[in-house]
Order: structure tokens, then sequence, then C-alpha cells
């Protein structure tokens, strides 16, 4: 869908026309919105509603029960139920009488002592109880399952989950739950017809706030006071989503009493007009990123102090290896993930790119923070020193280098990532992650964590904004 061109048109007078010489001829003028160069598009949202429906299948009978035997429904009950809901549905069931009564209705007796008692728990039917199986292979002699009464909160008997994916790969369509009724008749059971019904109902799951995106945790969604109840104690570790591209992160609770990323930051800068907002991104304003993460394999870099650059390696991890020169390399000192990502190269960023800005010149003041960056909203990068500072985590985990050192361990899982310049250098002799933290007057540095194979470490050494480090982000 192409943005409407927005046209204007002005009469020109001139004094030409005035006099009554040759008429000159009205222009139009045109001006067509470009996001490219900052204008903001007209934002178009096409909402479609959510559907939810039930089907059931008429009555369930047993009509072949006699005194002392079990018997179960002749044939299956599928009850279906059909959504476009992205994360799917939980179907729960309860019983049709209240809560402190027998769960039967006799009909056709006169003698209400002889009645069919619903199972008072989950398990095999006793003489004179029945209840529900979700198994479609079910004997008589198999497992049963107790439903709540009708004024209780209602069992679960089914959810469907959809684990990864986008909108378009979530959960939806139409699925059948299948269900059948067992019975044990007691010796003496009185002849007759016992009835009941069951209640089904279908709830839509919740879709987790985290963009298009299906997950347990948002990390745009945290703050400190979340993070404190899903990680109480420290040592604690969750995954949580970036909203902006879907990819996951391990957060723990660590040492100085912080939320950190346990991974390198991974996020592709997109130059897409105003993608970054203070939603999504920490930053105050909208930002449209004037350059693109690189992609696997260029070796453009221009070393830039100003301008923001970024590289993707892609999918890899440091093999835990602590290389005994300062020249290993991504092809010989990493190797393709796994599931677990602890130690993923991530992506190199220059510092501009970092604090996300098009330009860092602006900042010549030392020890100025910056107090912006690429981390989603709600996330920062870390100082140097004091609160939310490379130094009191180094200080309270006592963060040690070299190759018997622990930054590299759990908790924490620093990683000898390396540096990138338009190639890779220095992969397990050396890991560095940029801080928000100026470190000259001249416009040229920025603070940063560096530790190497030798043990040297160092929580605010100076570098060149030019080159390519890692990230890591926690939370604000």
């Amino acid at each position: 869908m192409k943005n409407k061109t927005l046209i204007s048109t002005a009469a020109i007078c001139s004094g030409l026309a005035v006099l009554g010489l040759a008429s000159a001829t009205a222009s139009a003028l045109e001006y067509q919105t470009n996001p490219s160069a900052g204008d903001n598009p007209v934002t178009l949202k096409f909402e479609f509603g959510s559907t939810l429906n039930i089907t059931t299948g008429g009555n369930i009978s047993i009509s072949d029960l006699t005194p002392g035997t079990k018997a179960i429904s002749a044939s299956n009950y599928n009850v279906t139920v059909s959504t476009n809901n992205l994360t799917g549905y939980t179907l729960s069931a309860t019983v049709g009488c209240s809560s402190g009564t027998d769960c039967y209705d006799s009909k056709n007796l006169s003698d209400g002592t002889n009645t069919f008692s619903m199972l008072s728990a989950d398990g095999a039917l006793t003489a004179g109880t029945w209840g529900v199986s979700l198994d479609s292979n079910a004997t008589a002699n198999s497992n049963f399952k107790t439903l709540a009464k009708y004024d209780e909160t209602a069992t679960t008997i089914n959810k469907t989950t959809s684990s990864t994916g986008t909108a378009a790969t979530g959960y939806t369509g139409t699925a059948n739950t299948t269900v059948r009724v067992g019975a044990y008749a007691t010796a003496s059971q009185v002849a007759g017809t016992y009835t009941n019904s069951i209640n089904f109902i279908a709830v839509a799951n919740a879709v987790p706030n985290c963009g298009n995106y299906i997950a347990d945790y948002c990390m745009q969604d945290q703050t400190q006071s979340s993070l404190a109840s899903i990680m109480p104690n420290v040592g604690d570790e969750v995954t949580m989503t970036d909203s902006r591209d879907g990819k996951t992160y391990t957060v723990a609770h660590l040492a100085d009493g912080n939320y950190w990323m346990t991974q390198n930051l991974d996020h592709d800068i997109v130059t897409t007009a105003n993608f970054y907002t203070p939603s999504n991104t920490d930053i105050s304003t909208n930002w449209t990123a004037s350059t693109a993460t690189y992609g696997t394999g260029t070796t453009t870099w221009n070393s830039s102090y100003t301008a923001p650059e970024s590289y993707d390696p892609g999918d890899l991890c440091w093999n835990g290896i602590i290389r005994s020169d300062y020249n290993g390399t991504l092809s010989n000192s990493t190797t393709a993930c796994g599931d677990d990502k602890h130690y993923h190269i991530g992506n190199y960023y220059n510092w501009t790119a970092a604090i996300a800005m098009n330009d860092s010149s602006s900042y010549t003041t030392d020890e100025q923070d910056v107090n912006q960056s690429i981390c989603p909203a709600g996330w920062r990068l870390p100082t140097y020193s004091g609160d939310k500072s490379y130094a009191n985590l180094v200080s309270a985990a006592n963060l040690t280098s070299g190759t018997s050192g622990n930054i590299q361990n759990a908790p924490a899982y620093f990683v000898y990532g390396g540096y990138w310049s338009g190639s890779s250098g220095s992969v397990g002799g050396y890991g560095g992650y940029w801080s928000s933290v100026v470190s000259d007057d001249y416009g040229y540095g920025a603070y940063r964590l560096c530790f190497y194979r030798t043990g040297v470490l160092s929580p605010h050494d100076g570098y060149d904004r030019d080159g390519g480090n890692s990230v890591r982000c926690v939370a604000r």
C-alpha cells in the first residue's frame, strides 16, 4: 500500500499578471512524505476480532450397567473448540451439582439413598462412583478424573499452548477434546436412570504484551518490583523476550542486587523511520537509526568515532577456550550455538550505536553519563561506577579474569568475545563491554569493562568509540 501523496496547489500572483500581460501557468506544489528522511508516516492499524466457539455432540450415556460391575460410555464424545486466538485456549468443566451435595440427579427413583457419587479424587472408580476420562482408549478399569462442582473453580481438562512464533505462526484453528464417562455400580444398586450434566467452559489464553511475540516475560514490561517477584533470590535466572525482534535473553539476579542480562545483546539495528521509541528502547525520544547493522559476512566497517556502526557475526558462541595469544578470531574461537546461549557472541557495536545515537560528537565531557542506549526500554547500559555499574558487580560477585578466573562462569557469563573492526580479533583472549559514560574530553572515547586472558580486569577502561565491542544491559 503506497502512502497517499499530499498535493497542495497555490495561485501564483505577480506584477505581470496584474498588468494583463501573458498569463502565467499555475504550478502544483507537490510534497510526498518520506519516512527515510524522518517524516512521520500515517499509521495504519487493522484489528481482527477474536473468535471462540464450543461445539458438543449431544448426550453421553451408559446403557448396559449392571449391579456390581463397571462400564464406560460406548464411544468417544468430542468437545470441539475453535479459535483464532494467538495462544489458543483453556478448556475447563464443572459438573451440575453444588458443593456439599452428591453429584447426581436421580430420575424415576424414590429411594434417594441409592446414588452414584462423583469420584472424590482422581483415580480408579470405586463402587457407587462415576468419573470422566480424557483418554480416547480408556476402559472401565482406567483412571478417571473428578470435576469441580458448578459453584467451585472449574477443572482444567485441556490447555493448548504455542511457545514460539509470531502472529503468523502462533496457535490458530480447531481442536477436539475427547471425553468419556465411566461408572461403577454397587451390587445393591437400585435400578433406574441416573443423570447429571457437565458444563464446558473455554477461555482464550492471554497473549503476552511483547509485540507479536509469544513469551513468558517481556523485557520491556519489567520494573524493579516485577523483577523482584520473578527473581527474588540472588542467582535466580529466567528467560525474557525483547519485543523489538523476538530474541530471547537469560536474565539473572546477581550479587550486586541488580538484574542483569547474562547474554550479550544480539539486536540488529534497523533504519525504519521512528522504529525506536521510548516504549521499546532505552531512549527519551523517537530515534531513526542512520545506519543498519552490517550483515553476517560483510567486512564493512568505517571505524567512525561519531556515527553508529554495528555488526552481526551470526549465531555463534564462544567455545570456552581462553587463547594463549591475542589473535583469536570468530572462525577458530567460536562454535554454532546450541540451546544454551550464555556464551552467545551477540552483536558488536561501536559506542555511538551502543548509546542509540546518529552522532555522538557532542559528548566531550569526561565522566558524563549519556543515560540512554540500544538496550530494551526499562534496561540500560551499565555505568563504570556506583549503582548498576560494572565496578559494583565485579566487587560484589568477586569477579576475576584469566585462565583460572570466574568472570566467564555462572552466574555472570561474560564472554571473551574479542572485538570487531571489519574483522574479528582477540576472540578467546579479551572481552570488552561498553558503558554509557564518556571517558575523555576530546570526543573520542568511552568507558568500558575489559578483561584479558592474562588476568587483567578493569571495570572502567577508556577506549576509542570507533571499535566494535559487546553490550550487556542492566535493569533500571
